[in-house]
């Protein structure tokens, strides 16, 4: 009878333990995703800003592009979309050294509108560096 509560007390501790072998993990998992979905909000900011910084890319791109085929009345239209983006994300931005790498960017707009209003060749020398810089200030944003 003796052995029998010994084999019945071992089962037990056995059984209890694998249960906690297997609960704890997953216990500790899910509360992780809980603290996840408490705050989506920060996830959904992190989310929008990158589709700015993005978007900002892009217009830079294509910019430089139509600027290289020498559009220059396309080139001066997304100059427009470009600034005017740049303009919104850096009110967006908390960040105080991201701020600080957008506004030098926006400070390169009344030479590179100048260029671009004259139809000058020297514009795709003047935009380059331009469109190198925002794509490193942008690329860094997580």
């Amino acid at each position: 009878m003796k052995m029998m509560r010994v084999h019945i007390t071992v089962w037990l501790v056995l059984l209890i333990g694998g249960f906690l072998l297997g609960f704890v993990p997953e216990y500790l998992k899910n509360r992780e995703l809980q603290t996840q979905l408490q705050n989506p909000q920060k996830t959904i900011d992190a989310l929008k800003l990158q589709i700015q910084m993005s978007e900002l890319r892009d217009a830079s791109s294509m910019m430089l592009l139509e600027l290289s085929r020498q559009n220059y009345g396309f080139a001066r239209d997304y100059s427009g979309q470009f600034y005017s983006k740049l303009k919104d994300v850096t009110d967006a931005v908390q960040d105080p050294g991201l701020k600080k790498s957008l506004e030098d960017l926006a400070a390169t707009r009344e030479n590179l509108t100048g260029q671009l209003a004259t139809t000058n060749a020297g514009a795709l020398a003047t935009l380059q560096p331009i469109v190198l810089k925002t794509f490193e200030v942008t690329r860094s944003v997580k």
